[in-house]
């Protein structure tokens, strides 16, 4: 009798178990879901335009810096997008605002049409002084997982957004007035070995995001 009281116990603490498990795992899945819900929208309604200090087309900081950084980029590579508007203000307050280095974009559109579309649209803004905003926008949308606004209409969005001058915007967007300029981007990436964004040279050196710091901190002390 004692053996089947403390089976029956076991399977009623088993049973216990399984409920609080289901339990768990519908809590959690609501909450996943609400945060895949609300997260984008948040991303969406909440990117900063950021003030880059000596901003000069796609570049930023001292042309005199003794360390010169370029970044490899393409719009639709989601971690170029996380480094964008979540990484690179630490990079720009330590090394751009200080005038140590000098801080190159360089688009790598190899993912897609979608990509080069962007780049050409980054690069319409950059004519009229608003390249870093206008970047930042289209990584924003990236991120909040609306892949679906780098077309045509977001890129009109995004420029109304940052206050472009939309006739010469959408002449420039429409004339594929900077695809060769894209083009170009891309084989220069790969005459220097880069196969993967985010990517970087600085001074001459290709590393990744994860030697950045690194690297530039190795290139001042050289200099």
């Amino acid at each position: 009798m004692s053996s089947r009281k403390e089976l029956k116990e076991l399977r009623a603490v088993n049973r216990r178990r399984q409920n609080y498990i289901v339990v768990g795992i519908i809590a959690l899945s609501a909450f996943l879901f609400t945060g895949a819900i609300i997260l984008p929208s948040l991303l969406k309604k909440n990117i900063a335009i950021i003030e880059r200090p000596q901003a000069d087309y796609t570049s930023m900081g001292d042309k005199n810096a003794k360390v010169k950084v370029e970044e490899f980029s393409d719009f639709q590579c989601p971690h170029c997008g996380q480094f964008a508007l979540t990484t690179e203000s630490a990079y720009v307050e330590k090394y751009v605002e200080t005038g140590k280095v000098y801080f190159t974009f360089v688009p790598f559109s190899f993912m897609g049409e979608a990509s080069v579309k962007s780049a050409e649209a980054a690069y319409c803004a950059a004519d009229q002084g608003k390249f870093w905003e206008y970047r930042d926008q289209i990584f924003g949308s990236q991120l909040s997982g609306d892949r679906s606004s780098l077309n045509r209409s977001g890129f009109i969005s995004f420029a109304q957004t940052v206050k472009l001058e939309m006739g010469s915007f959408e002449e420039c967007i429409d004339n594929g007035i900077h695809n060769d300029k894209v083009m170009n981007d891309i084989a220069y990436a790969q005459s220097k070995g880069v196969n993967a964004t985010p990517y970087f040279i600085v001074n001459g050196a290709l590393v990744d995001s994860s030697q950045l710091e690194a690297a530039i901190e190795t290139a001042l002390q050289a200099n």
